[in-house]
């Protein structure tokens, strides 16, 4: 384990963290392009390492690189 995540380095297919959160980003950096400062509701379904990256996308990433605080 690296942390509370399984090791990319050690087992094969697992994203690195900091590709996963870039990914993340890029997503919800589409979602605003897309649909602008309007207000809207989305709904976004995912586990808990995405809704966790999600909050940070809004609060910004934590000191300690934690977003499954979120």
């Amino acid at each position: 384990m690296a942390g509370k995540l399984p090791d990319s380095y050690l087992y094969k297919g697992i994203e690195e963290p900091s590709l996963f959160v870039k990914r993340v980003f890029s997503f919800m950096k589409e979602l605003e392009i897309q649909h602008g400062k309007k207000e809207l509701n989305v709904l976004i379904s995912g586990h808990r390492c995405t809704t966790g990256c999600i909050g940070a996308f809004f609060e910004g990433i934590p000191s300690d690189g934690n977003i499954l605080k979120f």
